[in-house]
């Protein structure tokens, strides 16, 4: 461990993710410190309002600017990279106008279909949250692509502070719910600036931005919208589906314990894998298509990294997952431990998958991530529906579950690894 920090110490590659990860972590634990204090502020039926909100709006932003932001970093140069940025803005502003349309004519049926009713007097503050997301996102991207890593990093911290103290003050002032919800949107929409700086001090690059060459960008990139986008919905799909069919076949007991064991198994992806992702994809997209043998070599040697140090947690819950959780959370909570023991394999895979498949993005093979999304979500629902028809226990079923998508997540490392050889071959075809 000792050599492998002086190795992560010496790496640029390394602090850069350091970096990432550590202001991450930092407005996580802002967030902690700051909830016992929101919580004696607001009641928990408010506090179901803003998890309404969230829900919704996380739907809605997924694909507000139909994925083009995520080929910014992988732009072949500025000028391209820009006609993406202002087609991302074009595809956001479509978007809010279109939700607000909707929300305007039918929102009160669509709240009641998404079974959130309760937002019914917050409607109009949904677009309001999707533009401020959606212009963070994009504009974040830009900030990977100059790899401007700190500012990236002063953003995550200014989000939970702006977040969490304008939740406070509006809760003093006793205004309700709204109070949280636009604590939410601020918080989003802190670091938008900052990341816009460089921007406009190159207005000149926007010269390049006319109808033509938003015309090519947006059939260049047309891989984004079309498999990228659905497959975020289709990933996203897969993830929230447990949930729902554990309520169905068991009791929402059991559910609460696999809530809590998910949450907290998911923590280190959370904290440092997502982080360890956007650094890899902004490093790699740097290399360029051109120079796949050293993505791979990249890629390899981080896969090697996160499986050693994710083997710790990962022997960790698999030996003391629910004397660990009954000491932290209570007694009570014994049997979360045992659904994070099960769901710990899964999780160490997604673990080394999460930077790695962004190689699909990097070398825009999204048609195989959708249809590997789309494999995933039939295996969740097909354990399942093995489980109610053999009448599996809660344990066997979250069991099979973790298996099913470690398969699918060694698929993807099996994937990859197999499109970089593709692309390697391609490069070295042309130099003969």
């Amino acid at each position: 461990m000792s050599t492998l920090k002086e190795k992560i110490r010496k790496s640029k590659f390394g602090k850069n993710i350091l970096i990432i990860a550590g202001g991450t972590a930092f407005a996580q634990v802002l967030g902690i410190i700051f909830s016992p204090i929101i919580t004696r502020i607001y009641p928990p039926e408010q506090y179901g309002v803003l998890t309404a909100y969230t829900a919704v709006l996380g739907l809605l932003v997924i694909s507000a600017s139909l994925d083009y932001q995520k080929a910014i970093p992988i732009a072949e140069d500025d000028n391209k990279a820009i006609n993406l940025l202002v087609l991302s803005l074009i595809s956001l502003f479509s978007v809010v106008v279109f939700v607000t349309s909707l929300l305007y004519l039918w929102g009160d049926f669509f709240l009641s279909v998404l079974d959130s009713e309760v937002l019914s007097s917050f409607k109009y503050l949904i677009p309001i949250g999707v533009l401020f997301a959606g212009l963070y996102n994009i504009v974040l991207q830009w900030g990977f692509r100059t790899r401007n890593y700190k500012v990236i990093t002063r953003t995550k911290v200014s989000q939970s502070v702006t977040s969490n103290l304008i939740k406070i003050g509006l809760g003093l002032l006793n205004i309700g719910p709204i109070g949280l919800i636009i604590g939410t949107i601020t918080g989003q929409s802190a670091g938008i600036t900052s990341l816009s700086v460089p921007l406009l001090k190159k207005r000149s690059s926007f010269v390049s931005v006319n109808l033509k060459s938003l015309k090519y960008v947006l059939k260049r990139y047309k891989k984004f919208p079309l498999y990228s986008a659905p497959s975020n919905y289709v990933y996203t799909a897969s993830n929230n589906l447990p949930v729902i069919l554990l309520v169905s076949l068991f009791d929402s007991t059991i559910t609460g314990f696999f809530g809590l064991a998910k949450s907290i198994t998911y923590l280190p992806i959370s904290l440092i894998g997502n982080s360890i992702s956007q650094v890899f994809y902004s490093e790699s997209a740097n290399l360029g298509k051109e120079n796949p043998k050293e993505i791979k070599r990249l890629a390899i040697s981080l896969m090697k990294k996160i499986a050693i140090i994710a083997v710790i947690p990962l022997l960790v819950l698999l030996f003391f997952g629910p004397i660990l959780f009954s000491f932290v959370f209570g007694k009570e909570w014994y049997e979360a431990g045992i659904y994070a023991r099960l769901l710990s394999i899964m999780v160490y895979f997604h673990f080394i998958a999460t930077p790695i498949g962004r190689v699909l993005e990097i070398f825009e093979r999204q048609r195989e991530g959708l249809a590997l999304n789309i494999v995933r979500l039939v295996l969740v629902a097909g354990v399942f529906l093995v489980s109610k028809i053999m009448r599996f226990s809660s344990y066997i079923t979250v069991g099979l579950y973790s298996i099913s998508n470690a398969v699918t997540y060694i698929i993807l490392l099996i994937l990859v690894l197999r499109v970089l050889d593709h692309e390697i071959k391609k490069v070295d075809d042309k130099l003969i």
